[in-house]
């Protein structure tokens, strides 16, 4: 049989278990890559046998996966990734809320299984937890997303459910709204800067990586880093904003540090994009973008005061 990449598809489903490789349940559209990597460690045994050849025995000592997912932002299935990274959201009405846990007392975080190929080349990839979300938005564009994640070893003939393309509500830039706040003790969402904005990208990252115990060949748990990341927001020169970067200039005892809210609604669905940052690169001077001047900031975490986050990063998706 001839194998064509144009055939394959992606269906994911949320796992009751960790690694429980949960039969599909979604099949996601708007996902542009996907790949994976199988980490299988194999050493050779180099030891003294008396003969030149290298070595003449081999052991395997853990397995795992590694990926990469990239797509269009689709309201009715984010929460899946956002899940994953901040932790499970129950629902509140139509609102599912998301805080980066200072102390993960109490977060969960939901894996996925994921099924990806085309019938007789179809691979499975159970335990799929991420380390790195990515959310850019670009004027004119749709919102697009990259999930960096380890998994569970990959399992080859796997089996697709039978599942229709998921229902449709693509989140788009021109859509969104930026909202900047001078200040760590700021409430991100106050201050909009209407009609500003070019672009941003937030880089969430919580430093997950994967654990083995005695006894375990797979890795049998994960452990969590402080929070990471990066968000980048390129925006129309205005009277507020060089203020902004005059003060960037001019600090000498602490940076500065902005509380950040990008939100994008098409009028049923929202989401909010939260993140509270310093200016740690020294900013561009007078960048100049097709003609418009613009200011650039490019922020890294830090602990927002603010009771309305209480964090770095934060998250609310609406879906009715």
């Amino acid at each position: 049989m001839t194998y064509i990449p144009s055939l394959h598809k992606i269906q994911i489903a949320a796992e009751a278990v960790y690694g429980d490789a949960a039969a599909g349940t979604i099949q996601p559209p708007g996902i542009l890559t996907f790949n994976v990597d199988p980490r299988v460690e194999v050493e050779q045994l180099k030891d003294k046998r008396g003969i030149t050849a290298p070595a003449v025995e081999t052991f395997v000592k853990r397995r795992f996966s590694q990926g990469n997912m990239t797509g269009y932002v689709n309201y009715n299935e984010f929460y899946h990734y956002l899940d994953g990274m901040f932790g499970i959201a129950t629902p509140v009405g139509d609102v599912r809320t998301y805080v980066g846990s200072m102390d993960w007392a109490s977060e969960v975080e939901k894996s996925l299984a994921i099924r990806y190929g085309q019938t007789d080349l179809l691979y499975l990839v159970p335990g799929v937890l991420p380390y790195e979300l990515r959310i850019s938005g670009s004027s004119g564009e749709p919102l697009r997303f990259g999930y960096r994640f380890f998994g569970r070893p990959i399992e080859d003939g796997a089996s697709f459910a039978v599942l229709s393309d998921d229902v449709v509500d693509w989140a788009f830039a021109y859509h969104s709204t930026l909202f900047l706040d001078d200040g760590l003790a700021a409430a991100p969402g106050a201050s909009e800067m209407t009609d500003l904005g070019f672009r941003f990208e937030m880089v969430i990252n919580a430093n997950r990586q994967p654990l083995w115990h005695l006894g375990n060949q797979e890795h049998d748990a994960w452990n969590r880093g402080k929070w990471g990341g990066s968000c980048r927001l390129v925006l129309e020169a205005d009277a507020t904003l060089l203020g902004y970067l005059g003060d960037q200039l001019d600090a000498t005892a602490v940076g500065r540090s902005y509380a950040v809210r990008v939100r994008t609604t098409d009028g049923s669905n929202i989401l909010d994009l939260d993140h509270v940052g310093t200016v740690v690169k020294p900013p561009t001077l007078i960048p100049d973008l097709d003609g418009v001047v613009t200011v650039e900031l490019d922020l890294e975490p830090i602990y927002g005061s603010n009771a309305a986050i209480e964090s770095c990063w934060a998250a609310e998706l609406t879906i009715p």
